[in-house]
């Protein structure tokens, strides 16, 4: 891609005209059209406030894809922004996780078997299995959401 069709897809993707972009960078529409249209290219002075307005890099603006670099842009946004919004709903999800498992532990840890004696498997795995269980609603006790 070359500049003209980088620039219009910056601009186009930010919904701005091209006399909110020209008013923006101090020249008239008609540049901007020329611009746009590959009949001239901005100064050089011109194109590092292009590539500060829109984000991207002189590099990018010139010979590279701005649709990726714009794609790339979403994505991460999107990533920043869900997991802060979600915040809550996944608290209360784990909560719920840590309660399912503490009662898991709790109805399996009969199911060892303890045979009398010092090295008893099975009743190591079942103090285990409570002790966890017990750690688990302990821990969703004192935290607060």
């Amino acid at each position: 891609m070359n500049f003209s069709e980088n620039l219009q897809i910056l601009r186009k993707g930010r919904n701005i005209s091209q006399e909110k972009l020209a008013e923006e960078l101090n020249v008239s529409r008609q540049t901007v059209g020329k611009w746009e249209n590959g009949v001239s290219c901005p100064e050089a002075e011109c194109l590092v406030e292009i590539s500060e307005f829109f984000g991207v890099s002189i590099d990018t603006l010139l010979k590279g894809t701005v649709a990726e670099h714009n794609e790339t842009e979403q994505e991460s946004s999107a990533r920043t922004e869900s997991p802060l919004e979600d915040l809550p709903a996944k608290r209360q999800r784990n909560r719920k996780i840590r309660f399912v498992a503490a009662i898991v532990l709790f109805i399996i840890s009969p199911f060892f078997p303890s045979e009398p004696g010092a090295n008893s498997v099975g009743g190591f795995f079942m103090v285990l299995c409570v002790a966890i269980g017990i750690g688990l609603l302990l821990y969703n006790r004192l935290t607060k959401d």
